[in-house]
């Protein structure tokens, strides 16, 4: 009897543990919420998550490259996550407006330059922003639930690691890449994890007549579509100059073609002919490299990294791919995929910024 209690009270837990976990089907969707699935004529809903005023600038760099329209403007919900430290309830705190804010409190100062931001694209952003004070064990479940209420397509997360103005490593978070390990495996919609290292610390404005130079690197599967949809998005802002790299294996030049295959061609083809499906003035590059092995594919990223101001590329998960072979056992950084973790690693000696997109994990 003392043997059997000992073995209900302490096996048969953990084995029910290890077999079924509800927390990570808690927030799974069975519909489609992601950028790929759109309508043409729907609004893109973004859950853009902040944690200290650093995140702040680059932030609003890149949902002003989203490019919103009139008949497809953006809905971007503002979630500003504090650790909860000295209370003993968590707080959920909704700004209306910036008015409404009382500017001179310090949680209160990430938030306004969102507004300012909806005010520079009147009639094309809606900005609802929120504050949370919540322990770190729970900012997962803030997210995730924010994003299943109000249907948002594409979660951004900053990066746990800052960058000094002089390209060192100034400031390491592993509470924020914990956060963003939970939400990567959670998260009811695609996701974004958005590195800033600094090129651009000035905020885009509509009146300004500069370029800003996209690059996308292109190796195949659903994060990469994904991925390709928002470059796409973001081409048709006459200030962006995107060129789409596709990376080709050597040896699967002649393989035969699976379903992942047919839909990365049938995505790349207007990128490829640039016939004004994407909007007039595009300006589209299309090149194509053909590589042997992942030594090759680190040259690559070595040689192009300095020729953009952000590049996007996909987190491959699940993917395999030649090009990528042994590459996985370098990977410092394993949440942002194995391309992510080559441009955000310290011997590369650049300043590109690196959104890494993962597409909605759907159960069926």
């Amino acid at each position: 009897m003392v043997i059997a209690i000992l073995v209900n009270a302490t096996i048969i837990p953990i084995l029910v543990r290890f077999l079924y976990d509800p927390d990570s089907r808690k927030y799974a969707a069975y519909e489609q919420r992601n950028i790929m699935h759109l309508k043409p004529d729907a609004e893109l809903r973004i859950l853009a998550c902040v944690h200290t005023s650093n995140n702040v600038p680059a932030m609003i760099n890149l949902l002003d490259l989203t490019c919103p329209t009139r008949e497809n403007p953006n809905v971007v919900y503002v979630l500003h996550l504090i650790e909860l430290m000295a209370r003993n309830s968590p707080v959920f705190i909704a700004h209306h407006n910036h008015k409404s804010s009382t500017a001179t409190t310090k949680s209160f100062e990430n938030i306004i330059p969102f507004y300012q931001y909806e005010g520079n694209n009147w009639g094309l952003v809606t900005v609802n922003a929120f504050t949370v004070i919540t322990p770190r064990k729970l900012m997962h479940e803030d997210i995730c639930m924010m994003a299943l209420d109000k249907q948002t397509s594409f979660i951004i997360l900053p990066f746990h690691k800052k960058w000094s103005i002089d390209g060192s490593l100034e400031e390491e978070n592993n509470v924020v890449r914990n956060l963003n390990c939970t939400i990567l495996d959670q998260a009811p919609c695609s996701v974004g994890i958005l590195i800033d290292r600094g090129k651009r610390q000035k905020l885009m404005k509509p009146s300004w007549p500069s370029s800003y130079s996209i690059g996308m690197l292109f190796l195949g599967g659903k994060d990469d579509r994904e991925a390709l949809i928002l470059a796409k998005r973001m081409a048709r802002d006459p200030r962006v100059k995107l060129t789409v790299t596709c990376l080709i294996a050597y040896q699967d030049c002649s393989n035969v073609v699976d379903w992942d295959t047919v839909l990365d061609t049938e995505m790349l083809k207007d990128v490829k002919q640039n016939n004004g499906v994407l909007g007039n003035g595009c300006d589209i590059t299309y090149v194509e490299e053909v590589l042997h092995c992942g030594s090759q594919t680190i040259k690559l990223i070595r040689s192009i990294a300095n020729d953009y101001d952000l590049m996007i590329v996909g987190r491959h998960y699940g993917v395999e791919s030649v090009l990528l072979a042994g590459l996985s056992e370098w990977s410092e950084f394993p949440e942002l995929g194995i391309v992510g973790d080559l441009f955000a690693s310290m011997d590369l000696n650049s300043r590109v910024s690196i959104l890494v997109v993962q597409q909605q994990i759907v159960l069926m």
